[in-house]
């Protein structure tokens, strides 16, 4: 009933205020149908919180449904060859100012920007009648959160950009862009005032509490250490503020929530108790996400309910299982394993559908796979290599990387597939699948009963939690020159997951850290963020080495330049009146 009643009022929000924070052309413009003041824009308390839900739906889009931020073109995970024909992210070539994925964040975040500036106008309203001043504080301090991620944001993937702090009743075209010093500062000083006012803890699930806020300062305090040369009182910052998460939140250490245990509820026939997992499955499992359903490590989720996305539309759902799972039903036996009687491939026909549900489409063989996205090498195997794999994180439960056959009719029925039994020619839609995307079964599959197809789950996201604090603390204390404090931090996370390998202060640099977090945030974290943020060769060091169309198909072979992503060229042309500068190396 929260989440129905949270949706209903996005759509109420779209209906009722009709404002617009930043035209879809020119992105830094105000274009208002009628004169606008925020007396006139908001007459009630619920408008204005309207604008509060607008901003979690808009971060719940740009942080779950589209990808690009996650690491699309990096070194995780691209449009695999056989649908781009060598042309994916990665191949850099077809990067210009005008890239529509890039423009496309920079809209989306100075449109957060907009609402939070909406918002913060509404709360200047005199002649609202609020509950309490702390019920207009919580609100303003909402506005904060999100005014300064989108500034923290924005400031790591394009460096310094221009600061719009008010919905501007005319248009303006003399923009012009901070330093990335004073765009990290400002987001600094957002996330500060939202740190200071905002609950310990939510009180409604997906809402921000302090540990959200803490974790976005801890990193923009790293943010901007890095920018000036690893400033060790900024690094301090960075390690307080992460330590205040720390003392809010505790990671997961045991099984827990919904497929934990015995009982639960069935759905789609299957029972919820899933014996195999762990409680890295357990972190993905629907109905575990939130702290109300027991999660103790979660700092922001992102909210989907099935019955919402059924009755209303919208992007209510994740989108990964269709998008980032292998077409397996396409892959096809080498000529010696190939029999008369049965099909091309182990997952492509005469499925006896009571034991695989959906057939070439079962959950076993991740859903319907469409693989828009495909991880890389060094997400399937590099981070793994050698004592790595004994890792939870690398579990049966959590990366299924053996299947058996299930064609009926082949002699292999029920067998183990290897790889070298496939042929080759298709190799590259054949990959392992994230359970965190994929469930392993149809419990996972909410839809089935709407008649959905195996290709969208209906869990909660996360947008952060406590696994990645300690990894930027663990950041923040390398780059103070204490690797054991980083180890320390690090070995959380690999103890957690039984890992035979800890850390040691030698293992500590940048590089381990981003293996690290590849291993336990994969389709979490923002990575195009971490790596623009790190600075240094860190950008072209990983994409050098892993990024799919440079190192696994070497299609790439020309310079990387640029160290931030460029100002789209139609935010530069519009701004007639002031140059707003471009980034070096567009």
């Amino acid at each position: 009933m929260i989440k129905t009643r949270r949706y209903i009022a996005v759509v109420f929000a779209a209906l009722t205020m009709g404002l617009s924070g930043c035209n879809d052309d020119l992105f830094l413009e105000e274009h208002p149908d009628t004169f606008y003041t925020a007396e006139d824009a908001f007459k009630t308390v619920d408008q204005v919180k309207a604008c509060v839900t607008n901003m979690y739906a808009h971060a719940r889009y740009w942080l779950q449904n589209d990808v690009f931020l996650k690491g699309a073109g990096a070194d995780l995970f691209d449009t695999p060859n056989w649908r781009s024909s060598g042309n994916g992210l990665s191949n850099f070539s077809s990067w210009s100012t005008d890239k529509s994925e890039v423009n496309k964040i920079y809209e989306a975040y100075y449109q957060l920007v907009s609402y939070a500036n909406q918002t913060l106008e509404g709360t200047e309203v005199k002649e609202l009648n609020w509950d309490s001043e702390n019920d207009r504080a919580e609100v303003r301090a909402q506005a904060h959160f999100f005014r300064g991620f989108a500034y923290l944001t924005l400031a790591e993937v394009f460096g310094g950009v221009p600061l719009v702090t008010k919905f501007y009743q005319e248009p303006r075209y003399d923009f012009t862009r901070m330093s990335r010093e004073e765009t990290y500062r400002f987001a600094i000083e957002d996330l500060t005032n939202a740190a200071d006012t905002l609950p310990d803890y939510p009180g409604e699930a997906g809402y921000v509490g302090k540990g959200a806020a803490y974790h976005f300062l801890a990193e923009a305090y790293l943010a901007l250490a890095t920018e000036l040369g690893d400033d060790r009182e900024l690094l301090r910052q960075a390690v307080t503020c992460a330590t205040k998460v720390t003392e809010l939140h505790s990671l997961m250490m045991e099984r827990f929530g919904t497929r934990s245990q015995p009982g639960g509820e069935t759905v789609n026939g299957v029972e919820a108790y899933y014996p195999d997992g762990d409680v890295f499955f357990d972190l993905f499992q629907r109905g575990n996400l939130d702290r109300a359903e027991g999660n103790t490590e979660a700092l922001w989720t992102l909210q989907n309910d099935v019955n919402v996305w059924h009755d209303f539309g919208g992007n209510h759902f994740l989108p990964y299982a269709g998008s980032f799972s292998p077409v397996m039903r396409e892959m096809r036996w080498k000529s010696e394993y190939a029999e008369a009687n049965a099909g091309y491939g182990p997952w492509n026909t005469n499925i006896d559908e009571k034991v695989y549900p959906g057939g070439n489409l079962c959950a076993y063989v991740g859903g319907r796979g469409v693989s828009f996205n495909a991880p890389t090498e060094y997400m399937i195997e590099g981070i793994w290599a050698g004592d790595f794999a004994n890792d939870m994180r690398n579990s049966k439960a959590n990366i299924r990387r053996e299947l058996v056959c299930i064609d009926t009719k082949h002699s292999m029925y029920g067998k183990l597939v290897t790889k070298d039994m496939l042929d080759e020619a298709n190799m590259d839609h054949y990959y392992p699948i994230w359970t965190k995307f994929a469930p392993v079964d149809d419990w996972g599959y909410e839809d089935l009963v709407f008649g959905g197809n195996r290709t969208n789950t209906f869990r909660d996201e996360y947008a952060c939690r406590l696994s990645e604090t300690y990894l930027l603390r663990a950041e923040a204390y390398f780059r103070m020159g204490d690797p054991g404090n980083a180890a320390n931090d690090i070995n959380q996370l690999r103890k957690r997951a039984q890992c035979t390998r800890l850390a040691t202060e030698g293992d500590i640099s940048l590089a381990f850290i981003l293996d690290e977090r590849a291993r336990e945030l994969f389709l979490e974290e923002r990575r195009w963020c971490t790596l623009l943020r790190m600075q240094g060769s860190v950008l072209e060091d990983q994409l050098r080495a892993h990024a799919y169309y440079i190192a696994d198909y070497p299609v790439y072979t020309g310079k990387i330049e640029w160290k931030l992503f460029p100002i789209p060229q139609k935010a530069i042309d519009a701004n007639i009146d002031a140059k707003l500068e471009q980034n070096p190396g567009w």
